[in-house]
């Protein structure tokens, strides 16, 4: 089967961020109204993305399966790789354009153990920014949801489903994040003891049955336990929230109120603030005054 005209989908996790680090699981979950594919294009001059495909092939052919010379010869004729996935948010535009490069250079049959597979596109993405899960291109390659129990543990959830009455959102803070100080920041709080055990006894077990109830489309405890979560971020995880007046005015009310709750995305620190709400249309009102593009990647009727 040709994979040369697939879509290859952004991604979030929906449920894990820096607490993966330390024992929660997470979901990572394709997001469709963003993704990548090949383009053909006669411009006089080589795109950006060219350039981007030049260097990753020449940093990549000595290590991994993949055709380079069928690679080169296509950039030489205009192929690359378009994408409107927002750089800087989380969503894992790296991994998309891995997912493709993986997707449509293989060589021989492509990998179908997952752990291999992911260990392949992480070293392929570790090109863009240092060290990589590989996490972010196998959502992408695979366009389902994977639930991550440990770094050597990830289960396929071909067959899932938003709870009845939640909808998700993205709420865009217009502001590009940096990932690496926010992560070392995260461990660094953790090493004092009042962070830790205050992690450790109440979040992590509401983390775990946040995700427990979301898998068994609970929709009454999974908005009671993200509220604790989320009261947690806004209280201790400062420096991960949105710099935004009113967005940290709205997630207060949110965690008040229950009906639209908020959480960090990612690594938090700009990008997009992920939202659930059993009232969309109140949202949005919410969105508007605090002059917030929403994005509804996904179908709560699914």
């Amino acid at each position: 089967m040709s994979h040369s005209h697939r879509k290859f989908p952004a991604k979030i996790l929906l449920f894990g961020e820096h607490v993966l680090l330390k024992g929660a699981q997470a979901l990572a979950v394709p997001v469709p109204a963003f993704y990548g594919e090949w383009r053909v294009c006669d411009m006089p001059s080589p795109p950006a993305e060219w350039k981007q495909l030049k260097a990753v092939a020449n940093q990549l052919a000595p290590t991994l399966p993949l055709d380079f010379q069928r690679l080169r010869a296509d950039i030489s004729v205009g192929v690359y790789f378009w994408s409107n996935i927002p750089q800087g948010y989380g969503l894992g535009s790296s991994g998309a354009l891995c997912a493709a490069i993986y997707s449509r250079y293989v060589q021989g049959a492509p990998e179908t153990d997952l752990l291999v597979l992911k260990g392949i596109l992480g070293k392929m993405e570790s090109c863009f920014h240092g060290k990589s899960s590989g996490i972010d291109p196998l959502t992408s390659y695979l366009d389902q949801p994977l639930l991550i129990a440990s770094t050597e543990a990830i289960h396929l959830l071909p067959e899932w489903h938003i709870p009845d009455g939640v909808t998700v959102f993205l709420a865009d803070t217009q502001q590009a994040r940096q990932t690496g100080g926010l992560v070392s920041w995260f461990l660094e709080q953790y090493e004092q003891p009042a962070f830790s055990s205050l992690f450790e006894e109440k979040i992590l077990p509401a983390y775990q049955a946040m995700l427990q109830a979301w898998l068994a489309g609970d929709s009454q405890p999974f908005m009671l336990h993200l509220q604790t979560v989320s009261q947690w971020q806004l209280q201790h995880l400062q420096p991960m929230l949105p710099a935004q007046p009113e967005l940290l005015q709205w997630w207060a009310e949110g965690i008040a109120q229950g009906e639209t709750v908020l959480k960090i995305c990612g690594a938090g620190g700009g990008g997009f603030v992920l939202g659930f709400t059993t009232a969309p249309e109140k949202a949005l009102q919410l969105a508007q005054n605090a002059k917030m593009s929403l994005i509804f990647p996904f179908n709560s009727a699914d």
